[in-house]
């Protein structure tokens, strides 16, 4: 059985400032979706979680004293436009 690789925050934060806002913006919604089926026993411990952290950390750098603000008006346009 092949083992499970560890998760390699440097890297998946490497990649995250190579994103465009939008596709920042979209892997923080999908994250959002994927800790709903976290168990709650789990979250301490959750991959998503930690992810999750981070693009807020990412949001954070590109829009200093926004919070998630800009990532909260992104969803509002989309759902305005008819985005998923």
């Amino acid at each position: 059985m092949k083992a499970k690789r560890d998760f390699d925050a440097e890297e998946f934060a490497d990649r995250l400032a190579a994103m465009t806002d939008d596709e920042l913006f979209g892997l923080m919604q999908r994250l959002e979706a994927e800790s709903e089926e976290v168990p709650t026993l789990a979250r301490d411990t959750s991959e998503v979680f930690a992810k999750i952290a981070l693009v807020e950390t990412a949001i954070g750098d590109r829009f200093p004293g926004r919070l998630m603000a800009p990532y909260k008006e992104w969803q509002l346009r989309r759902r305005s436009h008819g985005g998923a």
